[in-house]
């Protein structure tokens, strides 16, 4: 009597039969993020008609003309809105291997700032006669080559001598030059910046202490050093509200009450409200659009947190995510510290507010980086590929076992979800234990379209050991 044996499927058969099925799905491509350009648009608009607001009678008593001045930052708008169209448009990956030469070339305009740049109240931090503030783009090129560099490293991170120096000198020899105009404000914002995205790549509590004390260190250097700092300090050690351009900042505030006085109805701006058109824009917020208008905007750059801590989370390459998170950090640092000083809290820290404030420099930087961050959210079309991963191919190559070989916990761009990597002997490892901190990001074209609708969101493991959550489809551009 003949016996019935079962049929056993060899795993690389099985899986080529699973990927014949796969091009018979619906392959739904990744969505643009319509939220977060929604609120760009919102804030864009808010800050030209703060813009107007702030400069009309400045215009009219320096040129005769009321629009003249403002026709100036409408320019800079339109040309920053082409840019942020662009930006979201250029795949994002690209840029990562620019990093080297973009930031050798800021490098080479912040040293022409300090040589022959303008003077401008007290500082030089302008070239070709106060048009290019080299320190706006440097925000985003020193952003991107301390992404680049991060997602290089990958478990270095967590080394001093490997990770945490050189990462404190490339970045800190950056700073010092935007610090030297001097541009103590922007000093900060950058290197909190990049603190938190070395946070996010897995730096240790003592590395954590070690960065702490040296800020500590640093900041009581500049205050050593640089005058205008200590007299801001010392201007607020009795309280903020006896600054002179604070305590006209808080009147604009009081005055706007819950719904304001109307659109160009502020009282203050009126020579009363030092640098209304910049540093204290807010306090003429509050004056004519009341508490709601303050609210609306604090809820817009909220929503836009939002959405780019989305971003870096979902994001495909780690090189993306800590990008997303430090452009995100420094616009996010600029509104805070700058909404804090007109509130008589801190010290005038000198930053405008993004989007809102008048200036063509920082409404560009800006616009660039919020394209930026629709470009991470629509992902790659590069592979960013792991040694590990590398490993794996080899040992394929060479005939190894398929199921000691097991992919891991990162989404491949061009193979949809992987199952969790194995160690050599075969046995299962714990995805909670994986101690991937980064991926080596080397840009390959991607071979094909992508053909899993179910991949996981997320190129990297968080500090609470999980990987982007939710569910992102795999798109084939």
């Amino acid at each position: 009597m003949a016996v019935i044996q079962p049929v056993r499927i060899n795993p690389g058969l099985r899986s080529s039969l699973s990927n014949l099925a796969k091009p018979l799905q619906e392959i739904e491509p990744q969505s643009t993020d319509w939220i977060l350009i929604s609120v760009v648009g919102v804030l864009f608009v808010i800050g030209q008609l703060m813009a107007y607001s702030t400069t009309f009678y400045w215009s009219m008593s320096q040129e005769g003309n009321p629009y003249s001045i403002y026709l100036k930052q409408l320019g800079y708008g339109v040309g920053g809105l082409v840019l942020f169209v662009i930006f979201s448009r250029i795949d994002y990956g690209r840029w990562n291997r620019t990093a080297l030469t973009a930031i050798a070339i800021i490098a080479i305009a912040l040293i022409a700032v300090l040589l022959v740049g303008t003077d401008t109240f007290g500082a030089r931090r302008s070239l070709f006669g106060g048009s290019l503030q080299p320190s706006e783009p440097a925000k985003i090129i020193i952003l991107m080559y301390g992404a680049a560099w991060l997602a290089s490293r990958r478990k270095q991170v967590t080394s001093i001598t490997v990770g945490l120096l050189p990462f404190v000198i490339i970045i800190g020899s950056m700073v010092a030059l935007i610090a030297a105009e001097p541009d103590i404000s922007t000093s900060l914002i950058i290197l909190l910046a990049a603190s938190a995205m070395f946070f996010m790549a897995g730096a240790s509590l003592v590395q954590i202490v070690l960065t702490g004390g040296a800020a500590a260190g640093v900041a009581y250097f500049m205050v050593t050093v640089f005058q205008h700092v200590s007299n801001r300090l010392s201007g607020c050690a009795n309280g903020c509200e006896n600054v002179f351009q604070i305590n006209r900042a808080l009147i604009a505030i009081g005055s706007g009450g819950l719904f304001g006085s109307g659109m160009g109805l502020s009282y203050q701006k009126f020579g009363f409200l030092p640098m209304s058109h910049t540093d204290s824009v807010i306090a003429v917020v509050a004056e004519e659009m009341g508490l709601l208008g303050v609210a609306l905007v604090l809820a817009l750059f909220a929503i836009m947190a939002y959405r780019a801590l989305r971003i870096a989370q979902r994001a495909d390459t780690t090189f993306g995510a800590f990008w997303a998170v430090g452009l995100i950090t420094w616009i996010m640092m600029q509104a805070v510290l700058n909404f804090l000083a007109n509130n008589a809290i801190i010290p005038l820290p000198g930053v405008p507010v993004p989007f809102i404030s008048y200036g063509g420099s920082s409404l560009i930087s800006v616009l660039v980086a919020s394209g930026i961050l629709v470009s991470i959210s629509r992902g790659t079309r590069f592979i960013s590929k792991s040694s590990e991963d590398q490993d794996d191919e080899e040992e394929k190559s060479r005939g190894g076992n398929a199921e000691k070989v097991a992919s891991s916990d990162i989404r491949r761009r061009n193979s949809g979800t992987r199952t969790t990597r194995t160690n050599r002997s075969g046995r299962s490892e714990d995805a909670s234990t994986t101690e991937y901190i980064g991926r080596d990001v080397k840009f390959k074209p991607r071979l094909g379209r992508g053909s899993d609708t179910t991949g996981a969101g997320g190129a990297i493991r968080w500090r609470n050991g999980r990987y982007g959550t939710g569910t992102r489809n795999t798109r084939g551009r």
